[in-house]
């Protein structure tokens, strides 16, 4: 049986390695790069795909300057949208500063004038004003705080995907753009047909990609499931020769659930750009908390038994 046990366990272990050699072989730093533009054009906007195409050489200007306009409005568009979460930033650090009683009742007693100023170019002047207003006490303020970080974050990640769309389009005009611009007619409809064959490939390779991808999170999810399980089918099959090892396991959840009660939901600029939510935070959070706990808790121990060792050395 646990011949069985150790080969099945390889085995998912090798075809996992296997999968990663594949994609490291497979993908180039270039061809990642290709791969997730396409990928996110595809996502954003699959029209301009479709047209590509289509496109010819004598069909390129037209194809730029239709989407080269459809550009420039999404980005004053998103130059307005970056003002607004400006806004929502700056009110939320400012709220930030508030730690106690005393300081709540000060920042509530100068918000009147504070907001005229602070939410004067605001589309959403009501949303913070009158919110802000319904918070009477320091009690409430923790709660008002927390909703006011979570909108944040949502309105800070759409606009963030929206820049992200922008910007692949953009690279991907770009493409067509420098094929436009080649003097050599000849050259111009073989870059086109190029990027029209790698266009097609990426796309018809996505969904490979993804399955390939997908079944190698399972493999080694299943892997570590497996050995999950009979670790802990042998440990309380064997409970009073392995009573160290259960106390260590429970040590470890401890430590986990403390780790989760220290953490914080709150989202910093990098967290927020990576397009992450509050309860992923939390929970990179507490294992960082849970791994320094277990670190310098070994470490404690070592230098402990050494000193224990040496005063019964003398």
């Amino acid at each position: 049986m646990r011949k069985i046990i150790n080969i099945t366990i390889f085995a998912l272990a090798g075809l996992t390695v296997i999968l990663s050699v594949m994609f490291g072989i497979g993908f180039n730093q270039e061809a990642k790069d290709k791969f997730r533009n396409i990928v996110d054009v595809k996502a954003s906007n699959p029209q301009m795909l479709t047209d590509l195409q289509g496109a010819t050489v004598e069909t390129l200007p037209a194809f730029i300057d239709k989407y080269q306009g459809d550009l420039n409005t999404r980005n004053a568009d998103l130059k307005k949208e970056k003002k607004q979460r400006d806004i929502f930033y700056t009110f939320s650090y400012q709220l930030g500063t508030i730690f106690d009683a005393e300081t709540f009742n000060n920042f509530k007693a100068k918000f009147p004038t504070y907001s005229k100023s602070m939410f004067a170019e605001a589309d959403r002047k009501e949303y913070f004003v009158n919110d802000f207003n319904k918070v009477n006490s320091y009690a409430d303020f923790q709660n008002y705080y927390d909703k006011l970080l979570a909108d944040y974050a949502e309105v800070s990640q759409d606009y963030l995907k929206k820049v992200s769309a922008v910007k692949a389009e953009t690279t991907l005009l770009k493409q067509v753009s420098d094929i436009n611009s080649a003097i050599s007619t000849v050259k111009k409809e073989y870059d086109l047909k190029e990027l029209q064959k790698d266009t097609k490939t990426f796309k018809s390779e996505s969904w490979q990609f993804n399955l390939a991808l997908n079944l190698s999170y399972f493999l080694f999810f299943a892997t570590c499931a497996i050995m999950l399980f009979f670790l802990l089918w042998h440990t309380f099959k064997n409970m009073k020769s392995n009573i160290a090892l259960v106390l260590g396991i429970g040590a470890i959840v401890l430590l986990v659930f403390i780790g989760y009660l220290f953490a914080s939901p709150e989202l910093s600029p990098v967290a927020i750009k990576m397009q992450q939510s509050p309860e992923t935070v939390r929970w990179i959070e507490t294992g960082l908390y849970a791994t320094y706990a277990m670190l310098f808790g070994t470490i404690a121990i070592i230098v402990v038994t050494m000193i224990i060792n040496a005063i019964k050395t003398r």
